[in-house]
Order: structure tokens, then C-alpha cells, then sequence
């Protein structure tokens, strides 16, 4: 077996370029239209107050553990956890992660295609999106044209594996400060103009003065901590494999806290975004992915100058949906290179096609399965609802409690850069107990 271990070419250049590459793993398609009707649904304020709570208690302590993990051993998603102790069944703990990317790859593209295609009609001024009549059957006819989703979804795991393929200096880190930065003068443009609405005074206060009385119900809490694990990008084997490209001089609890920071600025403006428009026409924000492809362009329809809005709001959509891409591509091909000794263009070429072929069946799922079993639930829901409350969990609650419980406490917290005794035992009992109770309970509530 071949073990390839990082080299100078396979590391980040600088601070930023890592922050920002991760910041695009953790930012995706959910972040701007599922934590708004997550919050919607829990009391707004009040379940922002217990996201941001959860977010340090659960989201920072397993962001430095999958980042030290990595760092550590300059190893990837599998390689990293085998570096550290032959153990079983600790050194497989990888493998529930890398199984995480790809069970989500295995339909991400397929709605990330339907964004593509929706940017392409409404940058070419398709007038049937634009001004149609029954927006909800154009959705539909998109979702149940074989031919059409599996082209989109063609064209962006073409666009991601390109860039993949490019390296992580050359690659990743490039397009990451490409795209963040555009992706965050999008978010704030488009928040900017939903402060202009009508509906934008109801909607910060919503947002942002707490309903107390929502903090007496269960589901706040179980909602707003399973948004903080599932929306900083946790358990996939990213950061794991980020923290393989590490330098030595970086410091853990500082990079972490910049990544939570970027990721939860970035929902609450998404939610900016968002409520304007719901308390300005009446829109629901838990319309799901109805809310992008149906809901919002009705809006987008009555508003002056709409085509442009609708464009920027879907290239939007786009750069958040091909960052967290080019994030997932990268732990299976990091897997390969390393057990294999394959070279990485070749690597992310067989990646690409795997997971085209593996997303098939989620590219047909409203259309050819569903015709044939009009009965069942789509099989990309199928697909979701599994990697979500299931693999994702559980891989969780294996990397805390590998590095609460396996890793010797001096070296977690020395590769972790927790020097003070006081905050390396903080970190370990959290991983130990807290975080493994609560992602167990997240994963309870998720699969019941």
C-alpha cells in the first residue's frame, strides 16, 4: 500500500485561503433558505440566541477535533484517524465520514443543477420563468425532464471536479478567494436591498428580539443544534482533510471561531435576505426547496427590475452550492491519492464520474422512479433524510469520541493548540460527554 503524505504543493498558501476554503465547505444550499425557515418554524430570535449557543458549545469543540485530527497527522478523511492509533474499530471512524461525502454528492449535484438551470434562463431572460403563469409547473417540468437534470447535473460536477483537479493551492484555495468574496458582496447586496422592503422592520424584529416563550419548547433546542452541527459542515471528512493541508504555525481555536463566525454572519444575513420578503408578500419560509424554485421567483416576478434580482440570487445559490462541492470532491480524492498513489487529475476524473453514475438514480428520482412508484417518497428525500440523520451522526459522535476518549488527552490538546490546561480538559470532557449526548439526540429526533 502506497502512502502518500502531504507535500509542500498540497498545503494552504496562507490564513485566508484556508478560511475561506472552509468557510465554502461549511456555507451551502441550506444556508440560505433552511436556517430562515428553521428559524421560522422555533421562534426566530429566541432560536438564534440558542444556535449561537450551540454553535460554541457543540460546533467549535468538534471543529478543532476534526481540524487537529487532520493537522496532526497531515493525513486525510481515512489515513488521519489510521495515524493515530491501528485500533479497531477507531481507525474505520474515517470511513463514516468519507461515507457521509459521498452519500451527499450522490444527490447534491442533482439541486445543484436545478439552480444552474434556473441562472441560465433568467441570465438569458427565459420569459417563461420570468413572467409565467404557473411557476410551480415549471419547476416540475424541470425536476421530471431525465435528460435535463442529468445535463445540469453534469455541468456542475464538471465545473467542481475542474477545480478539484487544479490542486489545493492552484484549485481550491484560488477558486475559494474567487468566490467567497463574490459570493459575500452578493449576500449583502441582496440583504441590503430586502432592508428596503416593506416587510423589513417585522423582519428584524423577528429575527433578532427574542419570543422567550419559545424557549419552553424541546424542539427549539433540538432544532437549533442540529442546525449548528449540520450548517459549519461537521462529520463529512472535510475539515479532517483541510486540516491535513494545514501549516504548522496555524493556530486551531483561532481559525475555528473565524470559520463559525463567517458561517453563522453568513446565515443571519441570508435571513435578512429572506424575511423582508416573507413579511412583504405573505411567502412562507418553510416552503423548502419550493421556497427558491417556486415561491421566491413569484416575487421575483412583481418586483421592478426581477430578471437581475432573480439572476444575482441564483449565482448566489450557485457559488455556495459548487464551494460545498469542490469541499466533498476533495475527501474521496484525497482517499485515493493517498491509498492508491494515484496522481490527483486522474483521481478526480474517476471521483467525478462515480459520483455522476451514483446520481442517477436522485436525478430520477421525480420523474422515471416516480412513475414507478408513485407511492413511495422521492428517492433523493430518501437519500437526504439517510446521510442527514444517520451516517452524518454518527460519524459525529465517532470523531468525539475518538479524540475524547482514544487520542491521550496531552497530544489532542497540543495538536489542538489548547495550551491551558483548563480549556484542553473543557475541550476533552465536552467531546467526551456533551457533544456525542447531543448529536444522539439530534439523530434520535431526526430518524423517528
Amino acid at each position: 500500500m502506497t502512502v502518500v503524505v502531504a507535500s509542500s504543493e498540497s498545503r494552504w498558501t496562507s490564513t485566508a485561503g484556508f478560511a475561506l476554503a472552509a468557510l465554502g465547505s461549511a456555507i451551502g444550499l441550506g444556508n440560505i433558505w433552511r436556517f430562515s425557515y428553521i428559524a421560522g418554524e422555533n421562534g426566530g430570535g429566541a432560536f438564534i440566541v440558542v444556535y449561537l449557543l450551540a454553535v460554541l458549545a457543540l460546533g467549535v469543540p468538534l471543529l478543532i477535533a476534526e481540524l487537529a485530527i487532520g493537522k496532526a497527522t497531515e493525513g486525510n478523511a481515512v489515513t488521519a484517524f489510521e495515524r493515530i492509533t491501528a485500533r479497531m474499530p477507531w481507525k474505520w471512524a474515517g470511513w463514516l465520514g468519507a461515507a457521509a461525502s459521498v452519500a451527499i454528492l450522490s444527490y447534491y449535484p442533482v439541486i445543484a443543477g436545478w439552480v444552474g438551470s434556473y441562472l441560465w434562463a433568467y441570465a438569458g431572460g427565459d420569459q417563461t420563468l420570468l413572467f409565467g403563469p404557473n411557476l410551480a409547473a415549471s419547476f416540475e417540468a424541470l425536476i421530471t425532464n431525465p435528460f435535463r437534470v442529468l445535463l445540469w447535473s453534469a455541468i456542475v460536477i464538471a465545473a467542481a471536479t475542474t477545480i478539484v483537479a487544479a490542486g489545493v493551492e492552484r484549485g481550491i484555495e484560488l477558486a475559494s478567494k474567487i468566490l467567497m468574496p463574490f459570493f459575500a458582496i452578493l449576500v449583502i447586496a441582496l440583504a441590503g436591498y430586502g432592508l428596503q422592503l416593506p416587510g423589513a422592520g417585522r423582519a428584524i424584529q423577528f429575527l433578532f428580539v427574542p419570543d422567550w416563550s419559545a424557549l419552553l419548547e424541546p424542539r427549539t433546542y433540538l432544532a437549533a443544534t442540529g442546525q449548528a452541527f449540520f450548517s459549519i459542515g461537521l462529520a463529512m471528512g472535510i475539515l479532517v482533510t483541510f486540516g491535513g493541508y494545514m501549516k504548522g504555525t496555524e493556530r486551531l481555536p483561532r481559525a475555528a471561531l473565524v470559520i463559525v463566525a463567517g458561517d453563522t454572519c453568513i446565515a443571519l444575513l441570508a435571513g435578512i435576505m429572506i424575511f423582508p420578503v416573507v413579511f412583504s408578500y405573505g411567502v412562507d419560509p418553510a416552503a423548502g426547496p419550493t421556497l427558491a424554485f417556486v415561491v421566491l421567483p413569484e416575487v421575483f416576478a412583481a418586483l421592478p427590475s426581477g430578471r437581475w434580482i432573480a439572476t444575482a440570487f441564483f449565482g448566489l445559490l450557485l457559488i455556495a452550492a459548487l464551494t460545498s462541492m469542490i469541499a466533498l470532491l476533495e475527501v474521496p480524492v484525497a482517499i485515493l491519492m493517498s491509498k492508491l498513489g494515484w496522481q490527483r487529475r486522474p483521481a478526480s476524473v474517476v471521483v467525478a464520474v462515480v459520483i455522476f453514475l451514483l446520481g442517477i438514480p436522485a436525478a430520477l428520482s421525480y420523474s422515471v422512479l416516480q412513475r414507478t412508484s408513485p407511492n413511495t417518497a422521492p428517492l433523493l428525500d430518501a437519500i437526504d433524510h439517510f446521510s442527514s440523520n444517520v451516517i452524518l451522526p454518527l460519524s459525529g459522535v465517532a470523531i468525539s469520541m475518538f479524540v475524547g476518549w482514544v487520542w491521550p488527552r496531552f497530544c489532542a490538546g497540543n495538536a489542538a493548540g489548547l495550551t491551558t490546561m483548563w480549556l484542553q480538559r473543557l475541550w476533552i470532557w465536552l467531546l467526551r460527554a456533551a457533544v456525542p449526548s447531543i448529536i444522539a439526540l439530534i439523530m434520535i429526533r431526526g430518524i423517528q
